[in-house]
């Protein structure tokens, strides 16, 4: 009778994993995720700038201020490069504009993460926000999504972002006066910090296909480079993505030929039918 007791007996429900929303444990979250390897990738990324920025003549007022107007270290390092050859203004402008476009998409994707508009954020406010988005912080916001409740990834968006900022602003600081202190080639090279842990983290994506294009980009880049130097690394980007998506592409399209080619025969086969 126990056994059949126990057999009758309701089973607890097995515990259902909720996404955070709570803003003090998303804030808390955020602020967890930032003194990790995101924080410490960026800082040293900073401090890696400010030794460049001040071999290239930058006081340290114009090394912070490159650092917060234009937070994007391809734009960074393309103003201290081009001001220390002396380039015109135009010129430059027009570099870090292009090296900073690439966060035109990130940006574009972050608003509809983030969920601005559900919010009813203002326009104005939202491109202040967006001015503090970095690679770093869309790369996070991709790993938590799902973790933390849509509703609440506007506050781990600017409990991260923000003091993320305040960080590279701190790594850009230290970094200036350090040079003084660490032979500038040691400095400059902890600037590829960043760019390692994106690999990293492309490394961790679930999606097989998604690692395939970042190994096939890699490869290409380098193989590139001689013929079409600077431009390798955009074009073996676009590329190595293209070779792996087309293909999966071709395929599902031809799958869904023949499946709407099977509907039509049916509907046809159908109708006949119910002419006879």
């Amino acid at each position: 009778m126990g056994q059949d007791h126990d057999h009758l007996s309701p089973r607890p429900q097995e515990a259902r994993f909720v996404p955070l929303d709570e803003p003090k444990q998303v804030a808390y979250l955020a602020f967890r995720d930032l003194c990790q390897v995101p924080g410490l990738g960026l800082f040293f990324s900073m401090v890696g700038f400010a030794a460049i920025a001040r071999e290239a003549g930058f006081g340290l007022k114009e090394a912070l201020a490159t650092s917060a107007l234009v937070w994007g270290m391809p734009g960074q390092v393309a103003l201290a490069s081009l001001y220390l050859a002396g380039a015109s203004a135009a010129v430059i402008f027009m570099a870090v504009a292009l090296a900073n476009m690439r966060m035109m998409l990130m940006v574009v994707s972050t608003v509809d993460l983030v969920g601005f508009r559900r919010h009813g954020t203002a326009i104005i406010k939202q491109i202040i926000l967006m001015h503090f988005l970095a690679i770093t912080t869309w790369i996070q916001l991709s790993v938590v999504r799902g973790k933390v409740a849509d509703r609440a990834m506007v506050i781990y968006f600017m409990a991260f972002a923000l003091p993320l900022f305040a960080i590279g602003m701190l790594g850009t600081l230290l970094g200036f006066y350090l040079v003084d202190l660490v032979p500038p080639l040691m400095l400059k090279a902890i600037v590829f910090t960043t760019p390692l842990y994106i690999l990293m983290m492309v490394a961790k994506i679930r999606v097989q296909l998604f690692r395939y294009a970042g190994v096939a980009g890699g490869v290409l880049a380098p193989l590139l480079y001689p013929i079409i130097g600077e431009w390798a690394i955009l074009l073996a980007g676009v590329a190595g993505g293209t070779l792996i998506m087309l293909p999966r592409l071709i395929t599902a399209r031809q799958v869904r030929h023949k499946r709407q080619h099977r509907l039509t025969k049916s509907e046809l086969s159908n109708h006949q039918n119910r002419g006879d």
